[in-house]
């Protein structure tokens, strides 16, 4: 895991602590990074887990990691935050845990959204679930810094009842032919 701090020294007390018994623990002073990372990766996750309900596939879910991850890295730069900060357990290892593992609450929102249920009743059995309040927030910052985030975008459509998860995958599969690095 990663401990953010500003202040190295109390990164590394921290990461002390919580070092050993299995557990590594690295720092890193790039807060926003991993704010960024944590935050944006729980909307992301509800979004694989829709699709992993709806029964498209391991491509699907390889596909929506890793235009997802662009999306977290475009989002994050405007912010300060460090490409090599995302592209570390803060970011890309926290994004595929969460996105393969049925423990994460995010996750198994989006499994029963993709499989028919609604926010609420879902909410409701899992019991918090963080990408809920995050995906309005996480746009809004998005859309303050003028950045596209299209699967932020459906997956917050969704959660609001403004679109139905098919109908979210349908604008995504349906957004123009572009270079995969834009």
């Amino acid at each position: 895991m990663t401990v953010g701090a500003r202040d190295a020294d109390l990164a590394e007390v921290v990461a002390e602590a919580l070092h050993g018994d299995g557990v590594r623990t690295y720092t890193s002073d790039d807060v926003i990074g991993v704010e960024i990372g944590g935050a944006t990766k729980n909307v992301l996750v509800i979004g694989v887990g829709i699709a992993d309900g709806l029964g498209l596939g391991a491509n699907t879910r390889a596909a929506l990691i890793t235009r997802g991850l662009s999306e977290l890295m475009r989002l994050a730069e405007p912010l300060g935050a460090r490409p090599e900060t995302l592209m570390g357990l803060s970011g890309l290892g926290d994004l595929v845990l969460t996105c393969t593992d049925d423990q994460s609450r995010n996750r198994r929102l989006g499994l029963m959204l993709g499989r028919g249920s609604n926010v609420e009743e879902a909410v409701r059995q899992i019991g918090t679930v963080e990408g809920v309040r995050a995906a309005p927030e996480v746009l809004k910052v998005a859309k303050r810094h003028q950045i596209e985030t299209p699967l932020v975008e459906q997956v917050t459509r969704v959660l609001s009842g403004a679109a139905t998860p098919v109908e979210a995958v349908r604008i995504l599969a349906q957004r123009p032919v572009k270079p995969e690095s834009d």
